[in-house]
């Protein structure tokens, strides 16, 4: 693989190719050039004293010295024209393969991991093809070169030092695969190191709230001390690579000098054929050794392109093929007999057909699970269909020019990411050339133009570490204001809202409510207090449109949807979202409390604590003690099993309204998984501690939850005997 690189570069580069051939031709020209000089510089000019001779062989070497310099120079600078062009080259095809790939990829390869390609991997490949190309094409042509001089001179003794150049090459075959293997063990390590470090930057505050900067520091010094051990490893493997025919070629050296020496004894070579000789077999096993000093660049090359290939081998989910522009979108988007996988084989969607008219506000609703993302992928071609179509006005988005869709729709999303840049570059992003007027206009759309201007650099003002210096609602307003300003035909909000605070949510719900009124608007929630404001509200339950209609005709249906809305019911949130209360009659839905009298009820709501968690993380852990069952007020948390043999997998994803953990209520039995929030959470949790006493009054509670236990458990081993049967 690596001399097929080699020749890449090669091709692309003839001009710098040739310098530094050139270079390498005038430098084995005057290395031999000076060591046959010693023949007849002692022979013919020293020896019998003639001056005219001297000067004729001091004057060539000037001038060979001369020319050296001059094509050295030349190859340097060639070798440095062509390192640099590979970093630039290799640097901007990993950024090109990047762009146009899905989550899967970036699911596949985290932060660190792509990082390490760009810093080591990259830099690592471009030094083993100068190496190999400038040092090693020197080194290899030097050792032709003289040893077919040398054969000329004396071939008995060049038989030996040929035989005895193989030692040269051994420390290569001994070490050669210990060496790829800790090579392959450190990068490893190295994206975890780099991994962990991009993690504390996005969560620096995290870390600073919750005291976590030891258990930080303690992961990275663990993670250092690990790299640093295989580090002294791996250098000395390779310093061996290197060491090894140094040794041999000593050895091999003080052989041929005592076999020369007797040769001049016995008069088969004169003085100065014999200081020839050894002059040039000494520039042949530099030259050898240059060879085998080749091979640890080599090796680390080996590794490095097989991890770059890795990520380039990596096919995009969504193929660029249309050529025809996608005419303006007017009527509806629709989803034919699709059929969609993230793994294949386990179809998230199967014959699904969905057809959504282009007017006023849609709502896609849904639990977790039920497709409703995938559904927008899939409209925003993200992902294209295993089979089916998606069409807009019932033309088939692959057959139009991808651009051509993106141009005509807007998007915000979740966790909307600005760039470091000024607000103004932040909002004209999608529209470069938008005049100033209707930047403006767009941030007036989106309810924050008076706010950017009350800034003291107004719209200059830059927007550091995707947005930290600004609030969670000024980031998702400068969203909407850049997706606005590309006047979409059709504007999509990925659960645009819900990971700001109450009331900053309903401030900027009611701006995208008022937008409505003037664009088609599809927007994917779980949150239904602000579904139910659209005109019309499709809820997907297991991959499969299960009702659709407006709330109030969901609501009458008294199927899915009225079941996630009650369950979305009973919780009472404090200005900002800093706490909350859940209310008597939304206890009575849960399994366990039915059946309770009010005023038991009434008791335990009040013994609910309101507890906040940022993303990411462990609210509880797999087999740690329960103590406390808990209800999800607001947020996003994903349920993660190990199995035996350390396999982690996330089972479930709880929203608004979801609980777990009531075994806890029942005995401090062990954590059957560990819960992890996927986004900032709002939990109410009641404690073993304070329930227990109502339960030993309330026979039907314990007798709930000791059947929830059972069922819990029997699922519980079921995961595992799953997880370790692969």
């Amino acid at each position: 693989m690596l001399w097929k690189t080699i020749l890449t570069s090669i091709r692309s580069s003839p001009f710098f190719t040739f310098l530094i051939v050139l270079g390498v031709l005038f430098d084995l020209l005057f290395q031999y050039f000076s060591s046959l000089s010693y023949k007849y510089l002692i022979d013919k000019a020293l020896m019998p004293r003639d001056i005219e001779a001297l000067a004729i062989i001091v004057g060539v070497l000037l001038a060979l010295g001369l020319l050296n310099v001059i094509a050295g120079i030349s190859s340097d600078y060639a070798k440095a024209k062509l390192g640099a062009k590979m970093l630039f080259d290799y640097r901007l095809s990993l950024f090109r393969h990047m762009l146009p790939q899905s989550h899967r990829f970036y699911e596949r390869f985290q932060v660190g991991d792509l990082l390490a390609r760009y810093s080591e991997d990259i830099p690592v490949i471009k030094t083993a093809v100068l190496q190999t190309f400038s040092g090693g094409l020197l080194s290899a042509l030097s050792v032709v070169i003289g040893l077919s001089i040398l054969f000329t001179m004396e071939w008995k003794l060049t038989l030996l030092a040929l035989g005895g150049s193989i030692l040269v090459f051994i420390p290569y075959r001994m070490f050669r695969n210990r060496s790829l293997a800790l090579a392959n063990v450190y990068y490893g390590h190295l994206e975890q190191f780099n991994g962990s470090i991009d993690e504390s930057m996005k969560a620096y505050r995290v870390i600073r709230v919750f005291d976590l900067r030891q258990s930080m520091l303690t992961k990275v010094e663990g993670i250092l001390h690990t790299m640093a051990s295989i580090g002294v490893k791996r250098s000395f493997v390779d310093s061996n690579l290197n060491r090894m025919p140094v040794l041999a070629i000593s050895i091999l050296t003080a052989i041929i000098l005592a076999y020369g020496s007797y040769l001049t004894f016995d008069g088969r070579l004169s003085i100065g054929e014999f200081i020839a000789f050894n002059s040039i077999f000494v520039t042949v096993g530099q030259s050898m050794y240059g060879i085998s000093a080749v091979l640890p660049h080599f090796l680390a090359a080996r590794t490095s392109l097989q991890r770059l290939q890795q990520v380039m081998d990596w096919k995009p989910d969504v193929t660029e093929r249309g050529v025809q522009e996608l005419p303006t979108i007017r009527t509806h988007v629709e989803l034919r007999d699709v059929t969609f996988a993230y793994v294949p084989g386990e179809p998230v969607l199967r014959h699904f057909d969905l057809s959504i008219p282009l007017s006023g506000h849609t709502s896609i609703v849904g639990a977790s699970g039920s497709g409703k993302s995938t559904v927008l992928q899939l409209m925003l071609r993200f992902a294209d269909p295993e089979s089916g179509a998606v069409l807009y006005d019932g033309r088939d988005i692959r057959e139009a020019r991808y651009a051509s869709l993106l141009g005509q729709v807007g998007i915000v999303f979740q966790d909307s990411i600005l760039f470091h840049a000024s607000i103004r570059d932040n909002i004209v992003v999608g529209k470069p050339d938008a005049t100033k007027e209707e930047m403006e206009e767009a941030a007036r759309a989106a309810g924050i133009h008076e706010t950017i201007i009350g800034f003291r650099d107004g719209y200059d003002t830059v927007i550091r570490n995707h947005g930290d210096n600004l609030s969670g609602g000024q980031r998702q307003r400068i969203a909407l204001a850049r997706a606005l300003l590309r006047s979409p035909n059709v504007l999509f909000l990925d659960e645009a809202t819900s990971a700001l605070d109450p009331d900053t949510e309903q401030s900027v719900n009611e701006t995208i409510l008022s937008l409505g009124r003037s664009r088609p608007i599809i927007s994917v929630t779980h949150r239904l207090a602000y579904a139910a404001l659209s005109d019309r509200i499709i809820v997907l339950d297991k991959g499969r449109v299960a009702e659709s209609g407006s709330h109030e005709q969901l609501m009458e249906q008294d199927g899915v949807y009225r079941r996630m809305w009650e369950k979305q019911q009973g919780f009472v949130l404090s200005r900002g979202g800093g706490s909350a209360q859940v209310q008597a009659d939304r206890l009575q839905q849960l399994p366990f409390f039915q059946g309770i009298e009010q005023g038991a009820l009434d008791q335990i709501s009040r013994l609910f604590v309101a507890e906040k968690f940022e993303a990411g993380e462990a609210v509880v852990e797999q087999g740690d003690q329960g103590e406390k069952f808990y209800l999800i007020a607001r947020g996003k948390v994903e349920i993660v099993v190990t199995s035996k043999s350390g396999e982690r997998r996330k089972v479930a994803v709880l929203e608004d309204g979801d609980h777990f953990g009531e075994i806890a209520l029942m005995q401090h039995i062990p954590r059957t998984a560990t819960v992890v929030t996927a986004t900032t959470c709002l939990l109410l949790s009641l404690s073993y501690e304070h329930f227990h006493p109502l339960m030993m009054r309330h026979s039907s509670i314990r007798e709930a939850l000791e059947a929830t236990l059972q069922t819990r458990m029997q699922g519980r081993e079921k995961i595992h005997a799953s997880m370790d049967s692969r």
